[in-house]
C-alpha cells in the first residue's frame, strides 16, 4: 500500500511545493503526518481524493523511518487509551501495524493508519491557519507552533 497525499492538501501547499523544505510530495506528506500524529487527528484520505505518491520512504526519510513508525505506534496506543506499561497490549498494536521485511516496515493496516494521520494532520493544519501558506518561511514558523500546541494539548496556553 502506498503513501497517499490528499489533492486538497497539494493545492493548499502549492506555494511551497518544490521549494525548500518541501522539495518533494513526500515532504508535504511528512508535514501533514507530523501534525496528525502530534494532534491525534485522523481522517479517511480516500474521502478527499488522495493520490498515491510513493510506496516506500524516500531516501531522505529512511533515517527517520523507525522514528516515524514509533510515533505511529505511540499515537495508536494513546488513541486506544492503553498505558505504555501494558506490554502485551502494546505488542499487539505493534504487531497490527509493523511488519519487518516490507518496503515501509508497515502492514497494510499500519499504512492505512499512517495515511489517516497524514490526512487528519492536513485537516489540523488547514483549520489552524486563516489561509494557505504564502511562503516556506511563513509555513515553517507556524508549523512549529502548531505542532508544539498540539503536543501540549488544549488549554495549555500554547
Amino acid at each position: 500500500m502506498p503513501f497517499r497525499l490528499r489533492e486538497d492538501a497539494e493545492r493548499w501547499f502549492k506555494e511551497l511545493d518544490g521549494k525548500e523544505p518541501a522539495k518533494t510530495k513526500f515532504d508535504l506528506y511528512y508535514f501533514c503526518l507530523v501534525a496528525g500524529l502530534a494532534s491525534g487527528r485522523t481522517s479517511d484520505p480516500s474521502a478527499f481524493g488522495a493520490r498515491e505518491i510513493i510506496d516506500e520512504f524516500i531516501q531522505d526519510y529512511q533515517p527517520a523511518q523507525n522514528l516515524l513508525i514509533g510515533l505511529l505506534v505511540t499515537a495508536e496506543v494513546r488513541l486506544s487509551g492503553m498505558d505504555l506499561s501494558e506490554k502485551a497490549a502494546v505488542r499487539g498494536v505493534f504487531k497490527r501495524l509493523v511488519t519487518p521485511g516490507s518496503k515501509t516496515q508497515l502492514t497494510d493496516e499500519g499504512m492505512r493508519c499512517m495515511n489517516a494521520y497524514a490526512s487528519g494532520g492536513y485537516d489540523y493544519l488547514a483549520e489552524s491557519r486563516d489561509s494557505a501558506p504564502a511562503s516556506p518561511e511563513e509555513f515553517i514558523r507556524d508549523f512549529v507552533g502548531f505542532v508544539d500546541g498540539a503536543v501540549a494539548g488544549p488549554g495549555s496556553g500554547s
